[in-house]
């Protein structure tokens, strides 16, 4: 059945506030589901990526916002300066119009009610008013959810799920990882959970970029750092450890995320060592990926999956600041399946980085049999619903 492109069908909302996951995640989705035919409006509240790729879906940009550190606790406009209440109800207002003039079969947000609840101000008018159009709404969130440790706030996120949202995605696989292991209450919404498969760009049979290189074509260390304040302390081991290592003599690429200021910038560009690149994060991340025969990056979901995808030796140092759970898990879990090594933030020291490199690349790295198919799983589901509501109306409609 062919869904009619005059109207919007799908309304994607996501907001990164310290890397950008969410966003890349979230944009796969959108670029999929616009292959496959439907129209997207894709409402991002983060700061602009200038290689943000959604295919032809329509992009929505609101004032940007991030967080000030790696609390969350404090948001602040693409100025710097901390937001206010006037500049929330613009934004919300903004978002709402904005609702209102799509009128879109799917509401899709990312990570709410389970995570982003600094953004309760535009969030809860946003799913009252798909509520009151018969809009359904659907959760879409990763594999692993940070560990709440605040008294009543896993009980807050049930009843949240239970009263406003239609159907939670889970972007994972759960004979690796279950959502009940980092969500114990799971059980109680599991009519509504919907497992994806992990998103990734595409299966290796599809992509390129994908196509594993043979060790002996492998060449090269590549180090994706993140963005933000959180980079500085891999790049600043990274730097120190290359001519520490045994990979001292091959070329060596560290990128570094769009968030991080310039002044820090440039100043790891100056302070590299001879072999060393510094660059901005590139489009071309996979590509690169395959070719690498050692990846050293944090343990985000994205990279992770990429990894794992090219079958790239790599060491994973997990962000882990402020009682962050989220990507340790993923990385032990990894480890223990021979698919990774991991170093702890508390033990990243330039020597130990240099160690663990002449470690990783003299064994060989474990394949494992995950669900990649995220983005063809949840195309087709969102896809079901709009043919389902299609169908309503017509019934309700006959010509």
């Amino acid at each position: 059945m062919k869904i009619p492109k005059d109207t919007v069908n799908v309304f994607i909302y996501v907001q990164h506030l310290l890397g950008i996951g969410h966003l890349r995640r979230a944009s796969l989705l959108a670029k999929t589901m616009d292959k496959a035919g439907m129209s997207v409006l894709f409402a991002s509240g983060g700061r602009p990526v200038s290689y943000l790729d959604i295919g032809k879906a329509q992009l929505f940009q609101l004032p940007a916002l991030h967080a000030a550190d790696n609390s969350f606790k404090v948001l602040k406009d693409i100025n710097g300066s901390i937001v206010d209440d006037e500049w929330k109800e613009h934004r919300k207002e903004m978002l709402l119009s904005a609702f209102r003039k799509a009128s879109p079969d799917v509401l899709l947000i990312e990570m709410f009610p389970f995570g982003r609840r600094q953004m309760r101000f535009e969030l809860d008018p946003l799913i009252a008013l798909a509520k009151s159009m018969n809009i359904p709404v659907i959760s879409s969130i990763r594999d692993i959810l940070t560990t709440h440790k605040t008294p009543g706030k896993s009980e807050w996120i049930i009843d949240r799920v239970k009263k406003d949202i239609d159907h939670v995605l889970v972007h994972g696989d759960p004979d690796f990882i279950p959502l009940e292991d980092s969500f114990p209450l799971a059980e109680k919404i599991k009519d509504k959970i919907i497992y994806t498969g992990y998103v990734v760009e595409h299966d290796q049979n599809r992509d390129p970029s994908y196509r594993t290189s043979s060790p002996e074509d492998r060449k090269g260390v590549l180090v994706s750092a993140g963005g933000g304040a959180v980079a500085l302390p891999l790049a600043e081991a990274v730097i120190k450890a290359k001519n520490l290592s045994t990979l001292n003599n091959v070329p060596w690429l560290l990128l570094l995320g769009t968030n991080l200021p310039d002044q820090e910038f440039n100043d790891i560009v100056k302070r590299a060592p001879e072999g060393m690149i510094v660059e901005r994060n590139r489009p071309d991340f996979c590509a690169l990926l395959s070719k690498s025969q050692l990846s050293i990056s944090q343990a985000g979901y994205n990279t992770v999956m990429e990894t794992l995808m090219t079958e790239t030796p790599a060491i994973v140092v997990p962000f882990s600041a402020d009682s962050q759970s989220e990507q340790t898990d993923r990385a032990q879990k990894l480890e223990k399946a021979g698919a990774l090594s991991l170093l702890s933030e508390a033990g990243l020291t330039p020597e130990n980085l240099a160690r663990k490199i002449d470690d990783v690349v003299q064994k060989s790295i474990s394949t494992i049999k995950i669900d990649v198919h995220g983005t063809h799983k949840t195309t087709l589901f969102i896809k079901s619903l709009i043919e389902k509501k299609t169908n309503q109306r017509a019934i309700q409609c006959p010509k």
